[in-house]
């Protein structure tokens, strides 16, 4: 079965799926409703480590049963706390995102910027990338000019946002999806109106 690479956990169908994305439903629409760039989750999950490290370090530092060796560590811990926990978090956190129990909001997030999909911070400049229309080409080509979600080839095909552009999904190959218009207004619970269904898809840029 396939695995959603947010989640980490296996269905029988994905929400979307080709070779650079495989995300399930509820991670997809989990990750719309955050509205919240990975930073965030980054700097809640560092504190976690940080009150970890001052809880070990201070029972080490006052209990006579503790070696001396380790006694000495958290000394050094407790004098120098918050470069130490920043030595420690790159190996701490990859152990934690790797752990396939740990699905909470934060880990999920953090999951979603490491694939590409989420904006580590709040983007400079809003909208879409001059270059859209050749991102949004090179989208449809790399799914073979079909819809991801039904297969067809002989309608207009869109390219979709996963986490959507609004709530900072990104526009790399992993947040990007063809869907024909059909799939696309379903995607979006509403019927695209005139202006976001022009001839030519790739000149107007849609979540």
């Amino acid at each position: 079965m396939p695995t959603c690479k947010i989640c980490l956990k296996p269905f029988k169908t994905l929400r979307f799926q080709s070779p650079r994305v495989c995300v399930c439903g509820r991670c997809t629409n989990a990750l719309n409703e955050y509205k919240q760039v990975a930073e965030i989750s980054y700097q809640e999950v560092r504190e976690l480590l940080l009150v970890g490290m001052l809880r070990r370090a201070t029972i080490d530092i006052s209990s006579p049963t503790v070696p001396i060796w380790k006694q000495q560590s958290a000394e050094r811990i407790l004098g120098n706390l918050e470069s130490e926990v920043d030595k420690a978090f790159s190996k701490w956190v990859n152990k934690l995102v790797a752990d396939k129990s740990n699905t909470t909001k934060n880990f999920k997030i953090i999951r979603a910027h490491r694939r590409g999909l989420l904006h580590l911070d709040r983007p400079h400049r809003w909208g879409y990338p001059n270059n859209w229309k050749e991102v949004a080409h090179k989208i449809r080509q790399l799914d073979n000019f079909a819809c991801v979600s039904c297969s067809t080839n002989d309608e207009a095909l869109h390219v979709h946002h996963i986490v959507y552009a609004s709530n900072f999904g990104t526009h790399q190959n992993t947040n990007l999806i063809t869907l024909c218009r059909k799939c696309h207004e379903k995607e979006h619970k509403r019927v695209l109106d005139f202006g976001e269904n022009m001839s030519e898809p790739d000149e107007l840029p849609i979540n």
